[in-house]
């Protein structure tokens, strides 16, 4: 077994590791940015909630472009 292999347990961990910090990161700059907003408006909890909602999506977006992405490198 070779190290570019698709069966790889490194590629694997890759995968694995790049979806929770893409989730994990998305997710509290959505949070941070929507207190943020709040804090400017007063507008408490509403924008935390909505940018913790935009968060959590631009994750899941950016999780199906990730797996999109080992997809296409396994055809090759």
């Amino acid at each position: 077994m070779t190290k570019n292999s698709k069966g790889s347990p490194l590629r694997a961990f890759a995968l694995a590791s790049t979806i929770g910090v893409e989730i994990a990161i998305a997710t509290v700059v959505g949070f941070q940015v929507g207190q943020w907003l709040d804090s400017k408006f007063h507008t408490d909890p509403w924008l935390m909630l909505a940018g913790l909602l935009l968060g959590m999506a631009a994750g899941m977006w950016g999780v199906i472009h990730t797996l999109e992405t080992f997809r296409q490198k396994d055809r090759e």
